[in-house]
Parts: C-alpha cells; structure tokens; sequence
C-alpha cells in the first residue's frame, strides 16, 4: 500500500495529550474529542505567545522548521514525551492580559491545556461555547461601564447647574439686602436685578435642554454606528458560522443548536430560513453580488431538495437572473445544467403536466455546456439519466418503439462509461446508479447514494420491458451487464453473499445469451469478468483450485476472442487484468517464476493497447494508470525473487508512467501516492 512506509516524525506528536501518546487506541472508544481540544490548546498557546506550552526547549529542537510537516532521522519516545509532559503540570502566560476578555480566553485555553482529560472541556463545542460567554460577559461589562459613565457624567453636570442656580439666588438675596438698605433708591435697581436673574435663570435652563439634546443625538449616533459595525460582522461571519455549525453536526453524533441528522426536513427549513434572511439583510449591497448570487442558487436547490417544484422554478429562474450564457463558468453551467435536469425529475415525480417542456429546457441546457472544459463522463451521465426519464414519459403516452430506443441510448453510454474501467467497480457502481435512477440524484442533490440498491431499481425496470420483449438480445445482455456491476460493488462493500447472488444472476442470463448465440463476442467477454470476479471470491475463501479454474476459464474464453478479434481493445484489457490476477495468486503460493511470466504478458499487452484504443475500450489514461499499478507489481516480484537489475528497471517504468500521470492530473491524490511508492521502492536500490 503506497505510503505505509513513512514512519518519520512529525509535528502532531507536539500536540498529542499524554494520554494519546500512551494509547492512541481511544479514537475507536471516542476520546478524540478531549484529545484535540488539548492539541486546539497547544496550538492556540504557541500561536500567541511563540513558545510551546510545556517543554519548549525540546520540543522547539525538534519540531519541523515553518511550512515543513514532517522531519525525518527522528524517532520519538512517546512513553517519554507523555513522562516530560506530565512532569510540566503548571503552564503560565509570559504576560498579564489586556483586560478581562482577554483573561476569560486565557482561562479557557488553560483548561484546554490540562493534563487531566476530565478536567479538560469534553468538546470543541463546549470550547467555542465558553468562548462565545466570555465575549457576551465581556459586552455586557463594556455596557455597564459605559451606562455608569454617562451616568456620572450627568450627575456632575446636574451639580454644576445647581451650583450656578445657588450663586443666581445669593445674588438675588445680596440684591435684596441692598434694597432694604437704600431704600427707595435701590428699588427700580433690585426690579433690574431680579429681572436680569430670571433670564439667568431661563438661559441656564434652555442651555440645560440643549445639552441634553446634544447628549441624547450622540448617543443615538453611537448606537447608529455600532448597530452597523454589527450588522457588517454579522455579513462576514454568515458563511464561515453556516460552515462550522454543520461541520460540528457532521464530526459529532448531535449538536445542541442543531436538529439530529435524521430531521432532513428541519434541516431544509433551517437553511432556507439562513439564506432568506442573508438575502433580506445584504440587499443592495454590491460588494456582496457574488455572494448573494450563490445564496439564491442555493436556496432553488434547497426547493429541488424539498420537492417543492413551483417555488424551485422561480428561484432557478431568480439565479440565472442577471446572468448571460457566456459569462458563466463551465463548472457553473453544468451545475445549472444538473438543477435543470432535477426540476424535470422532480415534476416527473409529480406527475406535473409541465414535465415534458421542463426535460426539453434540461436538455437545451445540458447540450450548451462545453463538454471539453468539464467533466466529460459526468455531462455524459447527466444526458443518459434524462433519456432514460424521458422514456418513462413516451412510454406512459404509448409511444413504446421510441420510449425503447431512448432507454438503449441512455444504458448504451452508461455501460460503455461503465466498461472503460472494469477493475474500478465503485466508478462503475456509481455511473450505472446515476444512468438507471433519479431518486437518489433528487434525494441528494447530486450525490450518488446506494449503488447496490439503486441496480436493483434498474434491474426491476429492465425485467419490466423484457415481459413484453423476452428475446430482445440487447436488454438481456444489458440487464447482465447490470448484475455484473451490482456483483463487483458487493465485493467492494465485503457484501460476499450479495456479490455470489448477483453475479450467478448475471451468469445465467449470459449463460443463455452464448448458448443462443455462442459467438457473441460481448456476451462471452463479459461473463469471462464474472468468472474473475468469481475467482476472487473463491480465492478469498480459501478455495484456491476452484479459483485456478475460473481464472483458466475466463482467460481461454478472452484468448479466443482476442484472437476472433484483434482489434477488440475491450476484451484484451480484460484479458491482461485477469493475466495479472492470476499471476497474483501464482506468486502467493510461492510460484514466483509463473507469477512474472504473467505479469510480463499482462504488461506486454496493455502496452499495446495504448496504441490502439477505440471509443468502446478504456481511455488511454486509464490504460496507463492501470500499466503504472501492474509494472509497480511486477517490479515488487522481481525484487522478491532477487531479480534485483530487472526490478529496478521496472520500478522506472512505473515511476515514468505516474508522473506522466501527474502532469494530466496533478492535483489526484491516487497518482500522487503511487508517485510516491515507485520513488520509495526506488531509493531501497541506493
């Protein structure tokens, strides 16, 4: 298995708790969660305060260097890495905090970082929770402190008026005073005085208002202005909250603020409610147009979801709204595409008049995406699932002839997606579930689903057109075709007693096919896969002699139409892969010299292959992949029988045949692995 062989140390042994150092069995028994809140607190210490929590000078002499994952020629004592760890109970902060924000989360990370696991929050949820009431305590206390600010802000200013009110009235009384003492004199000046008093007065008071007023309006605008700063925290933090919450929903069996998984419809709800008040609350805003363009596919998906056909049109028809054709992205049309053709499954479903323009509209959008710039299989797909839809319809309307060939067209490129690559039977479970159902492409969005369950629906409707075309050649060899590939995803699954079902289905109806027509050259090749497939499973079992026969028998009855027909790229493909699968089991039972010799035969032909593919056979990067894979084996088996020069040479190939892989794929995580094997086996010859 490619990969197995790196065993260096990496740096997520510095954020292990002891406890998974010494027994790192507990995932199976669900302790990871305490586990990765200790490393969440590891993480978050050394990220604010550069320093590992407990024994950073050694775990700082070891730890990769920045953008590295991994250092090599160091192998680490995990029994003494958990004993410096326990020895180092007490973790401190290099500094005091900023204020009591500040000290809540710091508190919080201390008991993330404690080296009991009960003291430990059992969670990341009850983490993110603690961490959501500091920052709501810590509003609260900034409210507080700011309503008593304003409190004695206007005490102080109510003090200051009285004071001014006081030296008013004592001027008053000292007026009066003068006026007892000068008599009439004084009286027409006590008149002036007091007058002048009363506009004092007056004056203080309406100045007392505006202040209050001017008061009043800031605080408004304060208010203003914070309201807004939320309201544009709350945009950000819209998608990356959606995002968290049904990660966590995802990671643990149930979560608080969220219904269980079983609550599908609930779920719908909840995210339509989301993505309508997202709508509601960025009207308008041009810098959020992108975002507010895929809120509104989603919700038309989210409809499609629910099976509310109506209100899913009229979203569709809301998302394409300010859009062209050209300006779209080719991912994006065939995601349109997909919706389009769900709408029509969903009216379909309903029985909705409506159905036939909607597979029309489905089918004018299916054909506009360029097939060069996407997947080209799953625009295939895609096609074959609406043809096969739109039979049903035909065949409802009594147009039996043209309903027939609609449903050939669509199983005829299914099956050839299917055939391309016969040794992947999950691919091909997927593409023959997608080609015969639309229940689980409506159920869910796109995903595949239950492949095994899904043939079986197939199956039923190819029996059903059998009853009334019992000879017909083409669906019975389609319908084994079918059971061939619910055989293959059974042995994928371990489903051994299903696969035996399965394939003995698919064995007797091309049992009859060759005895009717005993040089149909399909027939015979597909059952030779079967009795492959069955040779594995009698391998598996221990039958090794039983398994021996099959593996002879199907590769005779590949010879002999191999040498019917040359050109049958097909048939040879699966002729080299049961070559290897023999070869195989030859070299378990310690054959090493019959083992190569296959292996060598088996590479021989699928190099010839990829110079003679046809539209029927696998495409020519499957071929290569399946080379790279085959002479990495036989490189293996050379190696094992001391062939050492031999080997060599054919790890060379291999590794030559992945990276011209990569360079067609280089994001593939398959190529990349096995890129990785070949250079692994490769440097064991330095």
């Amino acid at each position: 298995m490619p990969g197995v062989g790196k065993l260096e140390f990496t740096d997520a042994l510095l954020y292990q708790p002891p406890e998974q150092l010494l027994r790192n069995s507990g995932y199976l028994e669900e302790e990871g969660y305490g586990w990765d809140v200790y490393a969440f607190g590891t993480l978050a210490y050394r990220m604010l305060t550069g320093r590992f929590p407990r024994c950073h000078q050694t775990f700082s002499a070891v730890c990769p260097p920045t953008g590295i994952t991994r250092r090599e020629h160091i192998h680490a004592d995990m029994g003494k890495v958990a004993e410096n760890l326990a020895k180092n109970g007490e973790v401190s902060w290099p500094d005091s905090a900023a204020n009591e924000f500040e000290e809540g989360l710091r508190g919080w990370i201390l008991r993330c970082l404690e080296l009991d696991p009960l003291k430990r929050p059992a969670s990341m949820s009850e983490v993110t929770d603690g961490f959501e009431r500091v920052e709501i305590e810590a509003a609260r206390h900034h409210e507080r402190e700011t309503m008593m600010n304003q409190r004695r802000s206007a005490e102080r200013r109510a003090r200051h008026a009285f004071f001014g009110l006081g030296l008013v009235t004592a001027a008053a009384f000292l007026l009066g005073a003068l006026w007892h003492l000068a008599g009439s004199q004084l009286a027409i000046e006590r008149r002036e005085r007091k007058e002048e008093a009363e506009v004092l007065k007056t004056t203080a008071e309406v100045a007392m208002q505006a202040r209050v007023a001017a008061e009043s309006g800031e605080l408004d605008a304060k208010q203003a202005l914070q309201y807004e700063r939320e309201l544009a925290i709350a945009r950000l933090e819209a998608s990356r909250l959606i995002g968290d919450r049904l990660f966590s929903w995802a990671m643990e069996k149930g979560h608080r603020k969220l219904p269980a998984l079983d609550g599908r419809e609930l779920r719908l709800k909840r995210l339509e409610r989301y993505f309508e008040d997202f709508l509601a609350r960025t009207g308008g805003i041009e810098q959020l147009a992108d975002e507010r363009a895929r809120a509104k596919l989603q919700l038309a998906e989210i409809s499609l979801a629910s099976g509310n056909a109506e209100v899913a049109k009229v979203r569709l028809e809301d998302a394409l709204d300010g859009r062209t054709g050209t300006d779209m992205e080719p991912e994006l049309k065939l995601r349109m595409a997909m919706n389009s053709l769900l709408l029509a499954l969903l009216r379909q479903s309903l029985a909705d008049p409506e159905a036939d323009a909607a597979f029309s509209e489905a089918r004018r959008a299916l054909l506009a995406v360029p097939q060069s710039e996407v997947d080209a299989d799953r625009l295939a797909q895609l096609l074959a699932i609406l043809d096969f839809h739109e039979a049903k319809i035909l065949a409802a309307k009594g147009d039996e002839t043209k309903a027939l060939e609609q449903l050939m067209r669509a199983t005829q490129s299914l099956n050839r997606l299917a055939d391309a690559r016969p040794d992947a039977a999950v691919l091909r479970s997927e593409l023959a579930a997608c080609y015969l159902s639309s229940a689980t492409i409506l159920e869910g969005m796109g995903s595949m689903g239950d492949a095994r369950e899904v043939r079986a629906l197939a199956s039923r409707e190819l029996v059903k057109l059998l009853e009334n075309s019992p000879k017909d050649v083409a669906l019975r060899l389609e319908l084994a075709g079918c059971y061939g590939a619910m055989a293959e995803a059974a042995v994928m699954s371990g489903d051994i007693v299903g696969a035996r079902t399965m394939s003995e289905q698919a064995m007797k109806l091309l049992d009859v096919l060759i005895s009717e027509q005993p040089d149909h050259v399909e027939a015979i090749s597909r059952k030779a896969a079967q009795l492959g497939l069955r040779a594995g499973i009698l391998r598996d079992s221990g039958k090794a002699e039983e398994a021996m026969k099959d593996f002879d028998d199907g590769i005779r009855m590949l010879e002999t139409v191999r040498a019917a027909s040359p050109k049958n790229v097909l048939a040879g493909y699966r002729l080299g892969l049961l070559w290897w699968q023999k070869g195989r089991m030859l070299g378990m039972s310690g054959k090493r010299k019959e083992e190569i010799r296959l292996l060598e035969k088996a590479r021989g032909l699928l190099g010839d292959l990829e110079s003679a593919t046809s539209e029927t056979g696998p495409r020519t990067e499957q071929l290569e992949s399946t080379g790279a894979y085959l002479t990495g084996d036989l490189g293996h088996a050379l190696q094992m029988a001391g062939r050492m020069d031999e080997a060599k040479t054919a790890f060379v190939e291999s590794l030559s045949l992945w990276e011209g892989l990569l360079r067609i794929r280089p994001q593939s995580e398959e190529y990349q692995e096995g890129h990785g094997w070949c250079r692994q086996r490769l440097a064991e010859f330095k």
